[in-house]
């Protein structure tokens, strides 16, 4: 493929990951928090010791706040802004799996690989979220395939290689221990499925080593040197204890990630009976064995890896998406290889029915109520969109399956780039603190204190740019919490809440949604300035 059409996916990945991107408010609890690290950071100055609302957080490193941080600077303190990073993490993704495919089986897997990726649901939502995940996997994806390329004899330069250790370091930077763990089980457990055990010592390079310590040691040393604790609490506390135990009340069964895995590659999966016939009859030409061991060690480490944790999280199986990607676009293109350009797809007409179905019934099975007409018309492109994805190669009997494939992309880079602004208005409503926010924010004057009791809305100090005072809440900022000098000022007990409540001081204060008897019981002479799904808001004088 010419540089030429490389340039032009580029372009077309980016707007299509760029596009609509500020439309969301930033959802709790996590854009939020990923949002107001990286403004404290730049408010401070302070890049070595993540600060969440005030007091030391180093629950994460700090390369996916630095990420954020720059373009914070760079583009304005705004959803936008703080969605940049992992946005532009996600096309660079894309544009990896495209050569991991291209590399691999040639260029057209690569292109279907890069188009399954960037089109499927999962990689789409979690890559235009405000969370480290996609930045841990895309540097994951650094880390592990360049080795692999050296180590299979496919590139001689042991640039691969240290190319991989460098990766390495920045997926610790992003979230610690699995930034090395993961590459070296991957890469080991391919060379022991492939009976290239011996091999293992052509992986180990000195200076790859010093590459992967330059990166990560600087940051220790100093953070280490600020907070004397940090050591224990990072690698036992929260990589260790993390894994091994329930302490983050994140429980889920063993097979939580399959159907997040299985439907997150909506609408791609429509294919997979194709694809499987069209890989059952390549035989060895689907992949060299050597290749396909590879591939499933990449993925089946990581699932096994996670569903044996102790914390589950949806966003934990970004890393599994970009080699399963490539077993899908080297399925579709072997696909495209065996068909006579007749191609009859009836099966994207049935997922596509189902899909503009799910699309308009969401939410009848939400209790968050939205006006039916008002979801109509807000939902009515994006239907007609996924139902003639599903139409149009059905009526064009004589549409080749390649082109069957790019049309594809188009229509479902249009239907998801047409969600945003339904999802905004439904999802925003409930799950974002940027309305109370501004409810906030037009009555805030200097000296006022702005409180939080019996919960933490993570996105209320990013959006009115002033630290909460928490009461009866500390929760994920315990470490930070405890050495703050000042944490008889901002973490109260009730009984100190209620005597900042009868100062002089004009205290405002977020409550949870269902509080109102406890705000009838405590706070009577409260004034009510906002309550919805997000939260009640109350100021104790005018």
């Amino acid at each position: 493929m010419s540089r030429r059409t490389l340039v032009l996916l580029f372009l077309a990945f980016s707007l299509f990951y760029f596009s609509e991107l500020g439309t969301m408010p930033l959802l709790e609890p996590d854009e939020g928090r990923y949002a107001e690290i990286p403004r404290e950071m730049l408010a401070s100055g302070d890049f070595v010791t993540p600060h969440l609302n005030g007091v030391a957080y180093l629950e994460k490193p700090p390369f996916f706040y630095w990420g954020n941080a720059l373009s914070l600077r760079l583009l304005g303190e705004n959803e936008f802004a703080a969605r940049g990073f992992t946005a532009a993490a996600s096309v660079a993704g894309i544009l990896l799996t495209y050569w991991m495919g291209s590399a691999l089986a040639g260029w057209r897997t690569g292109l279907f690989s890069a188009i399954v990726l960037s089109t499927s649901l999962y990689y789409y939502v979690i890559g235009r979220l405000n969370t480290l995940d996609m930045t841990l996997a895309i540097s994951l994806l650094l880390a592990i395939f360049p080795a692999y390329l050296y180590l299979s004899g496919k590139r001689e330069s042991r640039g691969y290689l240290h190319l991989s250790y460098a990766a390495a370091g920045i997926a610790f930077l992003t979230k610690g221990l699995v930034g090395m763990v993961f590459p070296a089980a991957i890469l080991v457990s391919w060379l022991a499925l492939s009976r290239k055990h011996r091999e293992i010592p052509r992986g180990i390079s000195l200076p790859g080593i010093l590459l992967f310590l330059g990166v990560v040691l600087p940051w220790i040393f100093l953070v280490q040197r600020k907070n004397p604790d940090f050591l224990w609490f990072f690698f036992v506390h929260e990589q260790f204890l993390r894994y091994t135990t329930k302490i983050h009340h994140r429980a889920a069964p063993f097979w939580y990630f399959l159907p997040i895995v299985f439907g997150g590659f909506v609408p791609w999966i429509a294919f997979l009976r194709r694809i499987f016939l069209a890989a059952r009859d390549a035989g060895k030409d689907f992949f060299p064995r050597e290749d396909l061991i590879f591939l499933l060690s990449w993925v089946l480490f990581i699932f096994l890896f996670f569903s044996f944790s102790g914390s589950k999280l949806a966003t934990y199986a970004a890393p599994i998406f970009p080699p399963l990607a490539v077993l899908f676009g080297r399925g579709l293109d072997l696909w495209a290889e065996r068909e006579d350009g007749a191609v009859r797809c009836r099966s994207p007409l049935a997922l596509a029915a189902l899909m503009a179905a799910a699309i308009f019934w969401l939410p009848s099975f939400s209790r968050h109520a939205v006006d039916p007409s008002v979801w109509l018309k807000l939902t009515a492109l994006p239907i007609f969109l996924v139902l003639l994805w599903g139409t149009v190669p059905l009526f064009l009997r004589r549409l080749s399956a390649e082109r069957v494939v790019l049309l594809s992309f188009l229509l479902l880079a249009l239907f998801l780039t047409s969600l945003n602004r339904p999802a905004a208005r439904y999802i925003g409503a409930y799950k974002s603190a940027k309305e109370m926010a501004a409810v906030l924010n037009s009555s805030l004057r200097p000296g006022d204190v702005v409180a939080q009791y019996d919960t933490y809305r993570q996105g209320i100090p990013f959006y009115t740019k002033r630290r909460s005072v928490l009461v009866e809440e500390v929760g994920e900022m315990e470490f930070g919490a405890d050495r703050a000098k000042d944490r008889e000022e901002y973490f109260l007990n009730d009984a100190a809440f209620q005597r900042l409540w009868t100062s002089g001081a004009r205290v405002f204060c977020v409550f949870k949604r269902d509080a109102m008897p406890l705000l009838r019981e405590k706070f009577p002479g409260h004034r009510l300035l906002y309550r919805s799904d997000a939260g009640i808001l109350v100021v104790n004088r005018p």
